[in-house]
């Protein structure tokens, strides 16, 4: 979907403050908040601001353990990469790998999923 459309709409301060802390609770931008409720009202069908509750209940990690959890993914795109590549790994390299990570999920309360 390709958002080539633009639309002013005239709020007071108050109504734009609401919407930047509706947003912010939600942890999206106001003009996503806003486009699922407008899209709501235009469609019953559609629930577009009660998946955006969903989706900020979800817990997130601390940015520590989101930085930390990045750098593993990165690992194992690498991992796969070498892989399907089929080039050969070392496995004590391997073995090395896998004691770190398990290392990290314990660190990390394994509240991750990776």
């Amino acid at each position: 979907m390709t958002l080539d459309a633009h639309l002013d709409v005239r709020v007071t301060r108050g109504e734009r403050d609401a919407i930047k802390r509706r947003a912010t609770v939600l942890g999206v931008k106001p003009s996503t908040w806003a486009r699922a409720v407008l899209r709501d009202a235009l469609d019953s069908r559609r629930h577009e601001e009660g998946a955006l509750v969903a989706q900020a209940a979800v817990p997130r990690p601390a940015p520590e353990l989101a930085r930390a959890v990045e750098q593993l993914r990165r690992v194992g795109v690498n991992l796969n990469q070498v892989a399907r590549a089929g080039t050969a790994v070392d496995e004590d390299l391997l073995r090395e790998v896998l004691a770190v990570l398990t290392d990290m999920r314990a660190a990390l309360r394994d509240e991750v999923s990776l």
